[in-house]
This record gives C-alpha cells, structure tokens and sequence, in this order.
C-alpha cells in the first residue's frame, strides 16, 4: 500500500515539473525574425516565459534588429517599441530583476555591447517604458551590463557562441 501511495505521489510531483518546464516554448528563428520586424509580435513569444527565459528572448530580438542596419531614428523607435512590449508582458514586480537579467545577456554579447547605439537605445527604452521606476530599472540594466561587459560577471550564459573569453595574465620575470 505504501509502494502505491509514493508512486503516485512521484507522478503528480513529475506531472506537475513536466507542467512547469512546458509552460514555455523557445521561439523560433523564424520568430525571432518576425519580432525583429514587428516587436509587437514579441508579446506572444514571451507568454509563460520566466523573467530569465524572457530577457534571453529580448536580447535575440535585440541582436537581429542590430544586423538589420536601420537608420538610428528607426533603430530607436523598434527598440522602444521592443521594450515598451517586454514590459506589458513582464510584472511590474520584475521590472528590476528583468532589466539586470537583460543588461547581464546584452553585456555578454559581444554582437550587442559593440554597438553603443544599441545599448543606448535599450537602456533609454528601460527608462521611458517602466513608468515612474524608470531610473531605478535603467539603473540595474546598465549596473549588470557594466559587470558583464567588463568580463567579472558570474553569468549563467556561458555556452553563448559569441562571449569574449577573460585574458590570461602573462608571467612576471622569474615565474617559470
């Protein structure tokens, strides 16, 4: 009797984390270019996604609208409109976390944090689109992409194709 009790006490705890970990679909390229075109369609990839899931999602989008070469009033507006987006799907809540997320994925891209418009344009966009915590989520974006830019970060993204890799020290004069 207690052999069936823990078995099925083991398939309502996996049906449950199954549950949890389907709740989000990876988008695909096609739909990450389709965002890149039109943000407004970045609120239906983003649906169940994690604060996480959402700002690796966000800095996709970002990335491809940076290769599509657009003028720097166009850039902007599509970056606006990509933030002013992401921030009616995420709570009000994670507008902080969110945007140190977004600033530590931006930093680590080396694609992104070579283009200062770009992160410029992001972290204005934070601003204008988060209401009266503006600053304080500007702030946490540019804090973690600093930290993530300069190569000390603690990042979890370590299996992004384009992370630049921390210089070794050369050896003083007489450490063999």
């Amino acid at each position: 009797m207690n052999i069936h009790k823990t078995i099925l006490t083991g398939c309502v705890c996996l049906a449950t984390t199954l549950n949890a970990l389907a709740a989000f679909t990876p988008p695909t390229e096609a739909q990450i270019e389709a965002a890149a075109g039109n943000p407004g369609e970045l609120s239906s990839l983003l649906g169940e996604a994690s604060l996480e899931q959402a700002s690796h999602v966000v800095k996709t989008v970002i990335a491809r609208i940076a290769a599509l070469n657009l003028s720097a009033p166009v850039l902007e507006a599509r970056i606006q409109l990509t933030m002013s987006t992401t921030l009616t799907v995420v709570p009000a809540s994670g507008y902080v976390a969110f945007s140190a997320m977004l600033g530590n994925e931006m930093g680590n891209s080396l694609a992104i944090r070579s283009q200062p418009a770009i992160v410029s344009a992001t972290q204005g966009s934070l601003t204008t689109s988060a209401g009266t915590t503006g600053a304080e989520v500007a702030k946490a974006f540019g804090e973690a992409f600093d930290v993530a830019a300069s190569g000390s970060s603690n990042a979890q993204n370590t299996k992004d194709a384009d992370k630049v890799q921390p210089p070794v020290a050369k050896l003083y004069p007489g450490q063999g």
